[in-house]
């Protein structure tokens, strides 16, 4: 025959109470869950009812009391239990009316890895760090088209001319122009040479005089 006196073992025990329970009722109603362990022969090491567990949204509704229920008081508690006499524990959690689901489980402590844990560290930070440059940047092109749609286009616009500049004077360059000498062109024909005025006149024949004075009269 078996003997069914074996020392305790550690369980875990999740409770989920309704949560129509008022919030100053809840240490009452564990309390009481921590009775039924006692009462069983067993002892409570943790009792965890702060984030991540208290109160949750449920995956899907649980139909309690009538009712279709959306939400659930977490609680977690970490005991030592003989096994014999886990059946009086769950007896009890059933006949709890504000008891709407509760899971009991064999609880092995695994050694915890230091490197392991900050391994752990580095690469969640790594990856809110990529997250984080992958939104900002998808924020950035995101802005960018909005920024360019919203700027107004601007045409270009031939300057018209200044009446002032009707009655305004020549500049420099304009007056060198004006009055520059033509320079001669190499290639032009050589003008013919004008006679000298001078020889003009020597060349002249002079015509006779009709004045008889000049000339000596016969005798």
């Amino acid at each position: 025959m078996r003997d069914l006196n074996r020392e305790p073992r550690s369980y875990e025990l999740l409770t989920i109470l309704s949560p129509e329970v008022p919030e100053e009722e809840i240490p009452g109603q564990i309390d009481r869950i921590e009775g039924y362990v006692s009462a069983a022969g067993g002892n409570i090491q943790v009792t965890q009812r702060e984030s991540p567990w208290g109160r949750r949204r449920l995956a899907y509704p649980i139909r309690h009391a009538g009712r279709d229920l959306r939400d659930g008081l977490y609680t977690l508690f970490q005991v030592d239990l003989p096994p014999s006499r886990i059946g009086e524990v769950e007896r009890e959690l059933k006949l709890n009316p504000l008891i709407m689901r509760y899971l009991l489980t064999h609880f092995v402590a695994q050694p915890i890895d230091p490197r392991a844990v900050e391994d752990a560290e580095f690469a969640a930070e790594d990856a809110a760090a990529e997250a984080y440059a992958a939104s900002q940047a998808e924020a950035a092109q995101a802005a960018e088209p909005a920024s360019t749609a919203t700027q107004p286009s601007v045409q270009p616009t031939s300057p018209e001319p200044s009446e002032s500049l009707a009655g305004a004077t020549p500049t420099a360059s304009e007056e060198d122009e004006e009055t520059a000498v033509p320079t001669e062109d190499p290639a032009a024909e050589p003008s013919e040479p004008v006679e000298d005025a001078t020889e003009i006149d020597e060349t002249t024949e002079t015509a006779p005089s009709d004045d008889n004075s000049d000339n000596p009269t016969e005798d």
